[in-house]
């Protein structure tokens, strides 16, 4: 059988949901076309939904190594490398994709967002800069250009770029969410009758909807339309609950078999390997989303022996990889049952070899990943040096803030007031048990402490982290990119009197405020 019709014949098995069958045929193609990049991506995605990670990866690994050169054979490989988390394989697929000579601005556009979050802003930059010559109309780089903007601290100028993209396309709702965050928005000078009249046009049901109640509800609460601005995150949570459902009972087995399987003996069998050489310290920084992690780690990140790493899922693809399984989420309860399989050893290596270029040449690389939390016990069995800073925040603050965050597809959990307080309940048993398994290698960061006493905390944070006293880690003010949910907020110095945001929905809270009371200290009620 030639290589046309083994193709055709893995087409119509893919298409079928014939994976193991569709994958065979791909091979077949291969041993007629070694060089045949489309069919090593195709085989890699049938190997992933056969639930061959490795294998996967490996197809992807491959097709790079072919150097392909399409528009299309180029951008599956570019989104195959982000979804293994392979941000320098990344940019060597980028390196030799002549982008700078494509016509598309949807293609540059892509690739851009694809780069950017493996923390290649500049570069993102340079090709939306491209995007935009090729089509001044092109409303999805104008929108991504404002995002970028965003994470270097530009606000006008992404203010600029969003409402281009707006004047272009109303109907874009995640353009309406940034700018809904860029700022504090006042009576006078708000943009919350202009999305109420485009709600109409937005598909029911949709992630546009979620995107553009999000955005009046952030308005609406800035201004003080807090009847209105309940009425849209209620809108809004409802809608994202049944698109992203949460599987309580994943959860719940993941937290009860992350206790049973990572005792003290297990984390102690780490140190086994604690004196290997390593090419710098790793530092993470863990909590609750919206807990103060980015604060924390912007000031971190100011000190001259420190590189800030972002958010990267780097510790989890690697238990992804020795565990041959592609989880939902950060973990789920079926990589925890394979993680007693898992060579801690060879992970450590493999981690550190795959992040030693992020560190540029400094003695600590954070990595700020808030539901690292999860992995704590392998992370500690992997990296017996690595330092764990655990960000913590009031209950209620963090809650509420997770509840009116849109958060794409992860943290399920957070669009239900109850769904939250469990997940809430389960994390704090979660740090209880790390914190009792082993001693002295996590350090509790309490959010209202640092922002009262920077340079307090701060010392007591360096000592942590075996870095020596330097007053640059006390200040926000330095240049860079800051991609998270709180880049706005990372622009303004650190806020020491922030008001409680719950507190004009407390009649409303009922459930999470019932919930949460036995977290909750005197001190947090408003």
């Amino acid at each position: 059988m030639n290589a046309a019709t083994l193709w055709q014949r893995a087409e119509t098995y893919a298409k079928q949901g014939q994976w193991a069958a569709a994958l065979t045929a791909y091979d077949g193609v291969l041993e007629h076309d070694p060089n045949h990049v489309m069919a090593m991506l195709r085989a890699s995605r049938m190997a992933l939904s056969l639930g061959r990670y490795r294998d996967s990866r490996e197809y992807a690994v491959r097709a790079l190594a072919a150097r392909p050169q399409g528009d299309e054979a180029v951008l599956n490989l570019a989104r195959a490398l982000r979804l293994f988390n392979e941000p320098a394989l990344l940019m060597e697929c980028l390196a030799h994709s002549r982008w700078q000579e494509r016509r598309s601005a949807a293609w540059l556009t892509e690739v851009a967002m694809l780069v950017s979050t493996s923390g290649e802003n500049e570069l993102a930059m340079q090709l939306l800069d491209l995007a935009v010559q090729r089509d001044p109309r092109h409303a999805p780089a104008r929108y991504f250009r404002g995002v970028v903007h965003m994470f270097f601290g530009q606000m006008e100028q992404a203010e600029g770029e969003l409402e281009q993209c707006i004047a272009i396309l109303p109907t874009y709702a995640q353009a309406h969410w940034v700018l809904s965050r860029l700022r504090k928005q006042t009576p006078e000078n708000n943009h919350v009758a202009r999305m109420k009249a485009l709600i109409p046009r937005v598909p029911a049901g949709s992630e546009s909807r979620v995107y553009l109640a999000y955005a009046v509800h952030n308005e609406a609460h800035d201004i003080g339309a807090y009847d209105e601005s309940w009425q849209a995150l209620e809108h809004a949570c409802r809608t994202k609950r049944q698109l992203s459902p949460h599987d309580r009972t994943d959860a719940r087995r993941m937290y009860e078999g992350l206790a049973k399987l990572c005792d003290a003996d297990f984390v102690a069998a780490g140190q086994a390997h604690a004196d290997e050489p390593a090419p710098y310290r790793p530092v993470f920084v863990v909590g609750m989303h919206r807990s103060g992690s980015t604060l924390l780690e912007q000031l971190l990140g100011g000190h001259p022996d420190v590189t800030d790493g972002g958010e990267t899922y780097s510790f989890a693809s690697q238990m992804r990889y020795f565990a041959d399984y592609r989880s939902r989420g950060v973990l789920d309860a079926e990589l925890v049952r394979r993680a007693d399989k898992v060579d801690y050893a060879a992970l450590g290596r493999r981690f550190l070899e795959h992040t030693a270029a992020r560190a540029k040449g400094r003695a600590v690389l954070t990595e700020k990943l808030p539901s690292n939390f999860l992995h704590l016990g392998f992370i500690a069995r992997a990296l017996p040096h690595a330092r764990i800073l655990h960000m913590v925040r009031d209950p209620v603050d963090t809650c509420f803030s997770n509840l009116r965050t849109m958060f794409s597809d992860v943290n399920t959990f957070s669009y239900d007031q109850r769904k939250l307080a469990e997940w809430y309940g389960q994390y704090r048993g979660l740090m209880a048990h790390w914190h009792a398994v082993m001693p002295g290698r996590i350090m509790d960061v309490r959010y209202d402490e640092l922002v009262a006493d920077p340079e307090g905390v701060m010392r007591r944070v360096l000592a942590f982290c075996e870095l020596p006293w330097d007053t640059a880690a006390t200040t926000l003010d330095r240049p860079g990119a800051v991609a998270t949910a709180s880049s706005p907020q990372m622009r303004g110095g650190i806020i020491k009197d922030r008001k409680a945001a719950w507190a004009p929905y407390a009649d409303r809270l009922g459930p999470l405020l019932e919930a949460l009371a036995p977290w909750r200290e005197p001190q947090a009620s408003p």
